[in-house]
């Protein structure tokens, strides 16, 4: 057995032949440590077969097979290396190499090789031929194997093939057109591969060999793929091509595989965090894998930070206790969740949030380590502002990651990852082959099946939805908030949903807190307005009044020809007046005395007098007859919308009417306000700098009430107000 061991490392190849020499004894093993040595082996081709390190000073492995290949389509390469991973393996077998194998299982190498060399059992037909124009294809280490002659019309005829090929094919003694898809019981070629079969036939004929991978139908109705090479042999007497040798392989359990794990990247590159694979401790937890959202996060390129220790980002800024936690994680092989001060390739730093998690095989060994990876910077710089600012507000936004599931036109989950989980409460085999239903809400089932139905043959890719807000139903049924966001894929004629669920639970938990502090906020002023206006009614007020009743004696008692001073105490006595009216308009401002002295409803009718008397709008008010049983705090909420309505009509309305209905039913307080003036549209009503509109619905939501703004251009604005007049 001849046989050429490629590598740079001699004490690499020694160690080969070594392990080969122990299990060959017959072995001549040929070492090739450069292109030169390489090609003059190539020249001579008298070897059985190649093994190959994939890192090469000069090439790679996989372009050194291309190259082999070329040369000598039947010869078995086996790569043996050091630098791999499951990428590289799958890269390897799908190009046609016999075996891919890390040298830490060098100790399998000889059993590969004897498996790539094996020779199958002959039928008689074979017996008589020269075993030297067979050695070829008999190398392969094939799944099936035929032979055919061809026929005086020049059409291929099968002799012989294998029983494990006919066991899945249709076949018949003869192929009358074997350069079109066959009916009856002859050999059924997928309708997309027939010009791949015209090709190959042609090409046989001509006497080159040839190697061609098309599908066929099977007895079971299943789809196969299958790699054939074949052989043409040809008369000695009159060369003209006389008989086909064919090797086969079945290539269907890996095209399967390779549908599932593209699906799988679609998933991950659709997901808004960074997500890296990395290796071992043997390889320093090197990077593997990034996807686009960790290289825009970063600022690197993949082939910057490939093989790379993610403390890459950490830069000078090792002294940071999570990075121990992480440490012990990657040491223990288990979960863990940190928060860094990382920094970009450009340097800028970045608050970062990393979730790691063990990647195992199916014999439960870890093999890599997964990170998701999510800048947080306005996070932490939100809850660094709050803390400052009120100790009793904690952090909002933490323990967020993204869970990816793929469904099935029918809504049918056909796989998850493991955020999912954690997410829904569900483990895996509980929800695959689930419909979708199982974690959404009712109201969200119409919508869901509606965009299954509009499916999209024109593109391979089209976003559905991007952030759609809606609720998940988790396994033990309670509801909680998420955004969901949802790809179509095509594949392989088959309509799939990529769909990405984020949790937003404690985004809508800060949002509560904010809520109360500022409402909390808005009552201690109103309370604060209360206090100054009753101070400055007793003790400013009462000032005043006991001036203007000295000033009025001061004038009794003046000589009636002192005119002068009498004239100034009239004076003073009117400026005296005018402070009056002043204090009394900057109490009013601050807290109508006439709300807490004759209730909502009188007040409101004050204020909209007032308002008719300073802009001869037209005011009309509906309300009842009965004065409102409604606590102070929910009373002044609803004057204090009503206030800022009329303001705002007032300054950019320009309405010459305004209706004011307000009604009661049980506990609940209804109040619309209308008005004739330019309108809003609905862009201008949801501007995020209406600083009064949103006071109105913070307001009216503290006190457990709705408030509504519907308005078109031209058309005026109509206000709706529900509130409970008294606290529950």
């Amino acid at each position: 057995m001849k046989l050429l061991i490629i590598d740079d490392d001699a004490a690499e190849r020694a160690l080969t032949i070594q392990v080969l020499s122990q299990q060959f004894a017959d072995l001549e093993a040929v070492e090739i440590a450069g292109p030169d040595a390489f090609a003059h082996s190539m020249v001579q081709a008298d070897f059985d077969g190649v093994v190959t390190e994939f890192r090469l000073a000069w090439t790679d492995g996989l372009a050194l097979f291309r190259q082999i290949r070329r040369d000598h389509a039947v010869l078995p390469v086996i790569m043996l290396t050091r630098y791999g991973d499951e990428m590289l393996a799958a890269a390897a077998i799908k190009s046609g190499m016999a075996d891919y194998i890390p040298k830490s299982h060098r100790h399998t190498l000889g059993d590969a090789i004897t498996a790539s060399l094996c020779k199958p059992d002959l039928p008689p037909l074979f017996q008589d031929k020269n075993d030297s124009l067979l050695l070829g294809i008999l190398r392969l280490k094939s799944d099936y194997t035929y032979a055919m002659r061809i026929g005086p019309d020049n059409k291929p005829v099968f002799e012989w093939m294998s029983p494990s090929f006919k066991h899945i094919i249709n076949c018949r003694d003869s192929i009358n057109d074997a350069a079109a898809p066959l009916d009856g019981t002859g050999l059924a070629i997928h309708p997309n591969d027939t010009d791949i079969i015209q090709y190959r036939f042609a090409q046989l004929r001509a006497g080159f060999e040839n190697i061609a991978e098309y599908r066929v139908i099977g007895n079971d109705g299943g789809c196969y793929w299958l790699k054939d090479y074949a052989l043409p042999i040809r008369d000695p007497a009159h060369a003209d091509v006389i008989r086909i040798y064919g090797s086969i392989q079945d290539l269907t359990r890996e095209r399967a595989t390779e549908e599932q794990l593209r699906l799988m990247q679609c998933a991950i590159e659709s997901s808004s965090n960074g997500i890296v694979i990395s290796g071992l401790a043997d390889t320093d937890y090197g990077i593997i894998y990034a996807n686009n959202a960790f290289l825009n996060l970063t600022g690197y390129r993949l082939e910057e930070i490939r093989g790379q220790n993610c403390r890459i980002l950490n830069k000078h800024d090792h002294n940071q206790a999570e990075i121990a936690q992480l440490r012990t994680a990657l040491h223990e092989g288990c979960d863990a969740h940190v928060v860094l001060r990382n920094y970009r390739k450009d340097g800028s730093l970045f608050w970062n949030e990393i979730h790691i998690s063990p990647i195992r095989n199916q014999n439960n060994v870890i093999t890599h380590f997964v990170g998701v990876q999510k800048d947080v910077t306005e996070r932490c710089e939100m809850q660094a502002l709050l803390s400052r600012k009120e100790a009793k507000l904690r952090a909002i936004f933490n323990n967020v990651f993204d869970g990816i599931f793929i469904i099935d036109q029918q809504g049918l989950i056909e796989s998850i990852n493991p955020s999912i989980e954690k997410i829904f409460g569900y483990q895996a085999h509980e929800l695959i082959g689930q419909n979708i239903t199982l974690l959404l809400t009712d109201p969200e089932w119409n919508w869901h099946d509606a965009y299954l139905g509009r499916t999209n043959n024109d593109s391979d890719q089209n976003v559905i939805c991007a952030g759609h807000e809606t609720y998940g139903l988790r396994k033990n049924r309670s509801k909680f908030p998420m955004d969901l966001s949802i790809i179509e894929i095509n594949v392989d004629s088959r309509h799939l949903f990529i769909c990405t669920v984020h949790d937003v639970s404690k985004h809508k938990q800060a949002e509560d807190a904010l809520r109360k502090l500022s409402s909390h906020l808005e009552l201690a002023r109103e309370e604060e307005r209360a206090r100054i206006a009753r101070e400055i009614h007793d003790e400013l007020g009462s000032l005043l009044t006991v001036l203007k009743m000295d000033l009025s004696w001061l004038n009794k008692q003046l000589p009636a020809d002192w005119v002068k001073c009498r004239a100034k105490t009239v004076n003073m006595t009117e400026q005296v007046d005018d402070a009056i009216q002043t204090v009394r308009k900057i109490i009013t401002d601050l807290r109508p005395s006439i709300l807490d002295h004759l209730g909502l409803l009188a007040a409101i009718e004050w204020h909209l007098e007032k308002i008719r008397q300073q802009t001869q709008m037209k005011c009309l008010l509906t309300m009842p007859e009965h004065p409102i049983d409604i606590d102070d705090k929910h009373s002044m909420a609803v004057f204090r919308i009503m206030q800022e309505a009329l303001t705002n009509i007032i300054r950019h309305s320009m309405a010459t009417v305004v209706i004011i209905k307000i009604s009661v039913s049980g506990n609940n307080l209804q109040m619309y306000i209308l008005d004739n003036g330019c309108g809003m549209t609905h862009a201008q009503i949801n501007k995020h700098d209406h600083y009064g509109i949103k006071g109105m619905h913070e307001r009216a939501r503290y006190f457990g009430g709705e408030l509504k703004l519907d308005g078109r251009p031209g058309q005026g604005v109509l206000l709706s107000l529900s509130m409970p007049i008294q606290a529950a």
